[in-house]
Order: structure tokens, then sequence, then C-alpha cells
């Protein structure tokens, strides 16, 4: 990749964008992709934090089809520290170090010194759990007839497998949609067989019986109760157990292959759904080092072997998804590593399905899609793409800021300033790119999912790059001379931190519920550390009601997640200690 063009480095992102809109749609995704990955620094005065967006700069179409390299090489050691490294070289890997991969979660807040006296020492809630209850999860979850709901019926899995590719699929397009299809073709005709395609088929049937359509609980006049009723009423996790069961007792008859990769990654989505995070750990863990093993030993051949168009098109998909899900759980849980971040992969983005990726009849129709390609299996790879984007730009700044430790925000203050302002840059800058289809500020998709999350990948990432001044305010003395300067980007932290409680949807059951329900906790104590210090004059307007969201979205879920039920107690033993001393 080249390094950022001119425009961002001498005139405004606005002037940057000209050039993109006159290219052809092929070399168009190219261009958008060496502006977010090679970390340009637009100037800070001629981008704002709220800044207009182009009609569609992205498009899937456009997309070139797969490198000819084929090449994975292995990296005897991928943590470093990120500021020794090229800024390109950095943006593109997907590595945290380890010092700074939990720095960002509640566990870590709770350390903060304010909290100190305030709460027990927890090192990991999910670990500690697990400690407690060490038996129970050693011992087979009952399973009875009653308790499996419909069961494993093979006249649903038709239905079944399009809510799966409506719901679930499209945040993860791992699958051939067509072959796809054509497995749920055959275990309707003859029946499910102790196989790998009917493994996938079961596996999907059983996440679509714990998916829902997403509804904005802003939707809803009535109470949030009438908005559970909603979500539960669409769900079924009896019969998903169901069909779970039956996936499982098929995967150990699957040979090594992608397909094995896939029914393994669909395992662990499973498991983030039923709020099983150590369960959902394994899974990936094991799709990870399955799918470096494969690629390991073709690497090995003396003759390569030439795979096809379609082949190397779901290995990308694979890597990427299977990358993606690891470097999240492993900011939440101080689990060993796959050693999937130490593989060289070439390829920057995955490519989409052949037919997706088939250019349009006129260069200018861009929004224009082939008669079988559904509008949203475009918005789908959309999403895709900006999640890839923006999971690579989240990790920088966690290792940027997370890797010498919360003293560095104070001993340095200034070299923290300044790097604020150059992600703060970043984000504006992968915001410009966001294309119309998942755009957050077109109002006709506030209730759409995927810009719903969008959007909150965005807000989540400027909310850590300001909260370490969040912290320099509340542990620094307040005639400190860099608290002018610092005071109101913790305002500006703590105002991010109160939109995204605000924002959250408690009963939404998703493959992040469990990331929603910590981050929520998180927030919370940032807002609690700034209501105890008292050194902010005037706090965001419904901070009290964003705690309250927070302490709502524990006790939602807490009865799946005995992890969920301790970090509960403790934050509700914050609230009392903080807020009902009148701090």
């Amino acid at each position: 990749m080249s390094g950022p063009p001119a425009a961002f480095a001498n005139g405004t992102a606005a002037a940057a964008l000209t050039p993109i809109l006159r290219m052809t749609s092929r070399h168009r995704i190219n261009h958008v992709v060496s502006l977010l990955e090679t970390g340009p620094q637009p100037p800070m005065d001629n981008v704002g934090s709220a800044v207009p967006l182009p009609q569609s700069t992205l498009s899937p179409t456009s997309i070139s089809g797969p490198q000819t390299s084929t090449t994975v090489a292995l990296e005897d050691d991928p943590t470093h520290a990120p500021d020794n490294l090229p800024e390109d070289d950095a943006m593109i890997r997907f590595n945290i170090p380890d010092s700074a991969a939990a720095s960002a979660n509640c566990e870590a807040v709770l350390k903060w010194p304010i909290f100190r006296g305030l709460v027990p020492d927890v090192e990991s809630f999910i670990l500690e759990a697990d400690d407690d209850d060490r038996e129970s999860f050693d011992r087979p979850r009952p399973v009875s007839a009653c308790s499996l709901g419909r069961g494993v019926q093979e006249d649903d899995f038709t239905v079944l497998s399009k809510k799966f590719l409506a719901y679930v699929h499209v945040k993860n397009p791992i699958l051939d949609v067509a072959d796809f299809k054509a497995q749920v073709r055959d275990a309707v005709e003859s029946g499910p067989r102790w196989d790998g395609p009917s493994c996938l088929v079961l596996i999907a049937c059983a996440l679509a019986c714990l998916a829902s359509p997403f509804q904005s609980e802003l939707n809803f006049n009535g109470t949030p109760e009438s908005v559970r009723s909603s979500s539960s009423n669409s769900t079924d996790p009896d019969t998903a157990q169901a069909y779970y069961l039956a996936a499982k007792k098929r995967m150990g008859l699957i040979e090594p292959s992608l397909l094995q990769v896939q029914c393994l990654f669909f395992f662990a989505v499973f498991e983030m759904y039923t709020l099983h995070p150590l369960q959902a750990w394994f899974y990936f863990n094991q799709a990870c080092v399955q799918f470096k093993s494969l690629l390991w030993r073709r690497s090995q051949r003396r003759n390569p072997l030439n795979i096809s168009q379609k082949t190397r098109r779901l290995e990308q998909r694979l890597y990427w998804s299977c990358m993606k899900s690891e470097c999240e759980l492993r900011c939440e849980i101080p689990l060993p590593l796959s050693g999937i971040t130490s593989l060289g992969y070439p390829d920057l983005f995955p490519s989409p399905p052949s037919e997706v990726a088939s250019p349009a009849a006129q260069p200018s129709a861009l929004d224009i899609l082939e008669d079988d390609i559904h509008p949203e299996e475009e918005k789908s790879w959309f999403y895709y793409l900006a999640e890839i984007s923006s999971r690579r730009m989240i990790n920088r700044a966690i290792s940027v800021f997370g890797y010498n430790g919360q003293q560095a925000w104070v001993q340095d203050v200034a070299r923290v300033v300044e790097k604020c302002e150059e992600f703060d840059g970043h984000i504006n800058v992968w915001c410009l790119h966001i294309p119309s289809q998942i755009n957050w500020q077109n109002r006709d998709l506030s209730n759409n999912e995927l810009v719903h999350f969008i959007q909150n990948r965005a807000t989540s990432c400027r909310e850590w790059i300001h909260r370490p001044f969040v912290y320099y305010v509340v542990h620094q003395p307040p005639d400190d001379p860099w608290m002018p300067r610092v005071m109101p980007l913790a305002e500006k932290c703590l105002e991010l931190s109160v939109e995204l409680l605000l924002d959250v949807n408690l009963h939404h059951r998703h493959h992040g519920t469990w990331f929603m329900a910590r981050a929520a906790m998180t927030r919370a104590l940032l807002v609690l550390a700034a209501v105890k210090s008292g050194r902010f004059a005037q706090l965001p307007e419904r901070w009290k009601q964003a705690v309250e969201t927070a302490t709502l979205a524990l006790q939602r879920w807490y009865g799946e997640a005995p992890d969920l039920l301790r970090a509960a107690s403790v934050l509700e033993g914050v609230i009392g200690q903080v807020i009902g001393t009148g701090g």
C-alpha cells in the first residue's frame, strides 16, 4: 500500500474525496483502503467530529478479485511495542500487545486508585466465576426431552436457514450462500446426515432459533418490558439447544477442512448468543488453530496447489472473521492466543463472493445490483468491510494508549493529548468513507442493526481515546498545570460514555450481548469516578439515567451469566457508596 495522498498532508479531507469520486468503481475501494489503513492525519482545523458524509465512496461491487499471492508467513514474535513500527505496518496488524489487551475492560477501571477501598480485588469476573463454580461447569448440562422445544424438524430447515442468513450470516458472511442453500435443500429432502454439511445446517438452524430482528427501543411506545416481551417472543432457546446438540454430535466426524472451521466458528457464535464466553473462546480458538494449520500444511507443499477463486475468497473471510473474534474476546478475557495473528496473511480485506463482486453494468450505477443479489447482501458487505477496518483502528488505539499502562497517562500527558488528536483524525477519516447504505446520518436507517453497530464502533473508539483524561482529572491535583487543557477532553469522554449508555439496547440478544453488558459497566464506572472525584463542575445531562441503564443491562442478562451477576453486585455497591453518600 502506498502512503497517504498529498491531499491529506496539505489540504482538506473534502479535497481528497474529489479524485475518489472520479475513479472507476474498481479502483475506488483500493484508494479508500489506502486512506483508512495507512493512518492519514488530516488537519484538525478542517475535520470536525461531526463531518458531512458522502453518498457513497465504498462499494463491494468495486472490489478487485483475490490477490495472486498465496504466501503465508509465520512471524516469530508478533507482540511488539507499537510505536516502534511504521504507521502502515501497525495499522495493518490485528495483534494487540499483552500489556495493552486488557487495559480497556471494566476490571481495569475498577483498579483505578479512586475506587480503592470501595470494591473487592477483581482480576477477571469471568475467570473467577468459573473458579467459583468449577464443578457445575465441568458437569454436563442436563438435557431433557421437554427442554428441547420443537426438536429438530426437517420441515423447519428452510425457514430457519433463511432467518440465519438474514440475522446471523449478514454480520459474518463466511459461507458461500449458494453452497449453503444447496446443503439445506439436501437436508430437507434426505434428512440430516452424519457429515459436515448437515452439521453446518444444524448449527445454522440453532442460531436462527436465537436470532431476532433488531428493533430500537426508541421505536416502542411502551415500557422496556414490552420490548423484552417482543424480543423473547421471536426466539426459541429450547429448540435452539436441540439443534445445537444435534450439530455437536456431528462435529467429531468432520475432517480438517474449511467446512470444519466454519462449523467451529458458528459454534462459538452460538455460545456468545447464550452468554457463555469461555466456551465461545474454546471454539473460536479451535477455529483459528485449524485454519492456521490448513494454511501451514498447504504452504509446505513442494508443488503449491492451485486453489479456485471461490475457495480463496472463502479463506479470506474465514481469516478475518476468526481473527476479529479472537481480538474482541482477548480484550475481555486474559487467555492465550491461538497464533493466528502471527500469520503474515497477504490480503488487507476479504473479497466478496463473485456474484457480489461482479462489476456493475454501468460505472455510475453503483447501487444497482444484479437481479439475484439482494440489497441486504450488499449492505452486509459494506458492514463487514467497515467492521474489519474499524477493528484495526480500535486495536491500534488500544495498543498505543494501553501499552505502557495507566501511569503513562499521567507521566506523559502531552504525548497522550497528541495521540488523542491524531486518532480523532483517524476516526473522522474513517467516518468520511462510510457509505450511505450503512451511514447512521441517514435517518431512514435508524432502526437498522448494522448501522447501529457501525455507529457504536466509531463512538466507542472516541470514548477510549479520551478515557485517559478522565483518569488524569480524577487523580491529579486540581492545580495541575495541564488541567485546563485536559478537562475539556475528559468532559468529552463522559459525554460519549453517557451517549453510549443511553443508546444501549437492553433486550436484543445477539453475538455481542455479553460485550454490551460489560461495556455498559465500564462506562458507568467512568461516570461514577467523575462523580466521586468532585472535580467536574458540570456532568452530562441524564448521567444518573445512564448509570441506571448500565445496572439494567447487567440485570437483564445475569440470569444466564454468573460473571455478569457478580459484576452487577460490584457496580451496585459502587453506586450505593458514590451516589448514596452524596458524592
